[in-house]
């Protein structure tokens, strides 16, 4: 019993870290998207030339800017949950969730070389990547075994609509038996106006 526990627990964990993890990528894309979508390409630069300038310490202090932003406006998100507002404050938790790991990964993306000089935050970064490798690891034979089933189901499905629409339509092509199909519905859709 308790060894399922455990197994249930890192499998619950190796989840939302991996859902975390897929979280940063997917932001990290969209935030540079973003900003290239931006027209301030001398303001851009100019932020690029600043964090090039600082030392390592200083371009970290960049991280503490998603704290300050979003975790202000969770306590008003969580404010209206308690106040009945329950769908649009987990509505709102959800996108600042989005809006806090895409600031912290677009930071990250801009400062990365700088503070990756800190011993420290190499040797923390290691450890996370270390981490998300065996939540992959650990969650591979699930995923294999979930995409195996998908396939399964597939043509299962596949097998059905095939004997749906018959052996003889088949061979026909499928395009050719929805023909048929449309010009069944027609005539007995224009027996029922004639009656």
């Amino acid at each position: 019993m308790l060894h399922r526990l455990k197994h249930f627990l890192l499998t619950v964990a190796a989840v939302l870290f991996l859902i975390e993890a897929w979280l940063w990528d997917w932001t990290l894309v969209l935030g540079r998207a973003v900003i290239r979508l931006l027209p301030w390409q001398a303001f851009k630069d100019a932020v690029a030339r600043l964090i090039e300038s600082l030392p390592p310490y200083a371009a970290l202090v960049f991280f503490v800017i998603p704290v300050f932003v979003v975790e202000p406006l969770k306590i008003f998100a969580v404010r209206a949950m308690t106040h009945g507002h329950m769908f649009k404050g987990l509505l709102a938790l959800v996108a600042l969730k989005f809006v806090g790991v895409g600031v912290f990964a677009f930071i990250f993306d801009l400062t990365r070389d700088k503070v990756l000089e800190i011993g420290w935050f190499a040797r923390f970064y290691r450890w996370v990547l270390m981490w998300r490798d065996k939540a992959h690891a650990f969650i591979a034979p699930y995923k294999a075994a979930v995409v195996a089933r998908l396939a399964a189901l597939k043509a299962r499905s596949r097998a059905l609509l095939a004997q749906i629409i018959g052996e003889h339509s088949q061979e026909e092509g499928f395009i050719a038996s929805l023909g048929r199909i449309r010009a069944r519905i027609r005539r007995r859709v224009g027996a029922a106006f004639h009656d």
